[in-house]
């Protein structure tokens, strides 16, 4: 077990913690689960389920219904997870149906809903498929015969930002959105951050800067922002040094004006703007552009 399997069942196994995950996928963030109805899940079907890599299992139960919720915590694209999750969900079922019912499922017998989020921490994007038919080949004609199975994926790495009603997941989720856009909100510069997200976000990216924050502080809420904000800033005047210095030479061997490189590099760099728009903006080709943003 490596060092975020270990840190994600200590943050996102908290009662609250696990619960805003689905009430962030599901409801918007409104407190439609209630972490008191959360129970650790302990039996054999755990037991056999996790050794299958699944993070965190727990029961919900509110009086009218049962629920088994699964959070699998990724810190890397991994292809065949819609039939990893797939797996998990038939494990799961058919454990059920073996400890409840002696010979066979009784007529008119409602299961349990099981319900599996897929949390990803990693920055890269996730390029692998989201449903089975992404990940099977589907011969024409067999369409309707087909299927279909959807992975709840939480991308934290993208430009949608999730709302989990609840202090700790919210830092984290928007810490790991701040360090891979390397973007800081001049409405968040002063704001304070729970210590154990702040821990958590240092465990999922390695950022150095975190982990001096989080060491030179005390118990309680940290504020954050205003050192990532400089180590920005520093880390992009790099950049943009670093790639007027390569452009400009790739530039003058293919005759195109310094002052349209310096403008692209900050763009690029910047990475508010596709490339698409930068080219439009500063008249240089899309392979033009591409090689430049590979060299800073």
């Amino acid at each position: 077990m490596n060092s975020i399997d270990i840190e994600s069942k200590k943050f996102l196994g908290q009662p609250k913690n696990f619960v805003s995950i689905f009430n962030a996928l599901l409801f918007d963030g409104q407190q439609v689960l209630k972490s008191e109805y959360l129970k650790d899940e302990n039996s054999e079907l755990v037991m056999n389920v996790s050794s299958k890599h699944v993070d965190i299992i727990k029961r919900y139960e509110d009086g009218t219904y049962l629920d088994l919720f699964v959070i699998e915590s990724q810190s890397y694209v991994d292809p065949s997870m819609v039939a990893r999750v797939m797996e998990y969900e038939s494990v799961a079922r058919m454990r059920y149906i073996r400890q409840n019912f002696k010979k066979h499922v009784p007529m008119h017998t409602r299961l349990p809903m099981i319900l599996t989020v897929v949390l990803y921490v990693g920055e890269s994007k996730w390029n692998a498929a989201k449903r089975l038919s992404e990940l099977e080949i589907i011969h024409p004609g067999f369409e309707d015969m087909f299927n279909e199975f959807k992975l709840n994926l939480i991308e934290l790495n993208t430009n949608h930002k999730y709302n989990t009603g609840e202090k700790a997941t919210q830092d984290f989720f928007d810490l790991l959105r701040m360090i891979y856009r390397k973007q800081i909100l001049k409405e968040d510069l002063d704001r304070e951050f729970n210590r154990d997200a702040l821990y958590f976000a240092y465990v999922v990216t390695k950022n150095k800067e975190l982990l001096n924050i989080y060491q030179e502080s005390e118990k309680g809420d940290v504020k954050v922002c205003r050192a990532l904000d400089e180590m920005f800033e520093e880390s992009t005047n790099k950049g943009i040094q670093m790639g007027i210095k390569q452009g400009i030479e790739q530039g003058i061997e293919r005759g195109v004006k310094n002052t349209q490189i310096k403008i692209a590099i900050n763009m690029l760099v910047r990475n508010n703007q596709t490339l698409e728009e930068i080219s439009e903006i500063v008249g240089l080709d899309l392979n033009a552009l591409r090689e430049l943003k590979k060299s800073i």
